[in-house]
């Protein structure tokens, strides 16, 4: 089975079309299709169901797809591991976080790991906490972020930070230093993500721990949508600071502190079994000095030891030498 040919396939079964395939991967159209009949005759079994209109992949094609995109994915971190050893890192790296971090965190850390690193291709991803937890535990990503919870399984894990949940409103709701108790906030018109997410989680127990009742009017697990519907004067939510710094600072929306906190730590995950490249150690000192930098203006609590401010401006100069 040659490797150029899975990745072919792969091609072909992403877009449905033998034809749109050929142009993307610059090959003659009858050169591609014999090379996908000659796998199909090589495995035993039809891999693509040929339409009129194009291609379609049958059961066995899907499962070849999700197969060959891991295939790809360790030839190239193999590849990439090895090239990496050389004066300075390069190759790539694929970076994932949650849906609530990936507006404050991933645009800055892109543009300082470009400056820093430019020998190295930024993969940058965000989804629900679960399935970012789903990509890094089967090695699509190489390092990310997540929630740290009892369930973590067989990652490799660094504690990162933690933050406070803080109760955001529309501007001018709440003024600047106010403080609610947790039963006050019970009786506003909530509007949070659905079960199982998990910043709905953490609410969910603070709740409980106090005996108190978390019905929201509206369930919102799209967290622009959600933080627009708060804008407009719908309700409130519960979320971190750092959501929404920037339209708190602009008066956009106004923030309180909750007592008792809501907290939510997080952690820098690795996959299990995979020995980190150059790229991805330096990917790693780049976050950790980000929300360093970042941590005072987010109300973050950073739970690793600081990089010491001479040693982060001499690898800093290093990065750019």
């Amino acid at each position: 089975m040659d490797i150029r040919h899975l990745g072919n396939f792969l091609h072909v079964a992403e877009l449905q079309s033998l034809s749109r395939a050929a142009s993307v991967l610059r090959v003659a159209q009858p050169a591609l299709s014999r090379q996908i009949k000659a796998l199909e005759e090589d495995l035993g079994v039809q891999l693509l169901n040929r339409h009129g209109w194009g291609v379609t992949p049958t059961p066995a094609g899907r499962v070849m797809m999700d197969h060959a995109r891991r295939v790809l994915k360790e030839v190239g971190a193999a590849r990439d591991a090895v090239q990496a050893y050389q004066s300075e890192p390069s190759g790539s790296v694929t970076f994932g976080t949650p849906t609530s971090l990936g507006l404050v965190l991933l645009p800055g850390l892109a543009v300082r790991f470009r400056r820093l690193v430019p020998k190295v291709r930024l993969h940058l991803v965000e989804g629900f906490s679960a399935s970012i937890h789903e990509w890094v535990l089967s090695g699509r990503l190489d390092l990310a972020v997540l929630y740290e919870t009892k369930t973590m399984g067989s990652l490799t894990l660094s504690p990162l930070l933690e933050e406070s949940m803080m109760l955001v409103g529309p501007a001018g709701r709440f003024a600047d230093g106010s403080v609610l108790d947790l039963a006050e906030v019970a009786r506003l018109d909530l509007l949070l993500p659905a079960r199982p997410h998990r910043l709905r989680l953490l609410v969910d127990q603070a709740f409980a721990e106090r005996d108190l009742h978390c019905d929201p009017i509206i369930e919102v697990d799209a967290l622009p949508a959600l933080i627009e519907l708060v804008r407009m004067g719908e309700g409130c939510t519960l979320l971190p600071f750092s959501c929404v710094h920037a339209l708190v600072q602009s008066g956009a929306l106004s923030a309180a502190t909750v007592t008792p906190a809501i907290h939510r730590s997080l952690v820098l995950a690795r996959p299990p079994d995979r020995m980190p490249t150059p790229a991805t150690e330096a990917l790693e000192r780049e976050v950790l000095a980000f929300i360093q930098a970042q941590a005072d203006t987010l109300h973050w609590s950073i739970r690793y030891n600081v990089l010491d401010p001479q040693t982060a401006t001499e690898e800093a100069d290093a990065g750019t030498a």
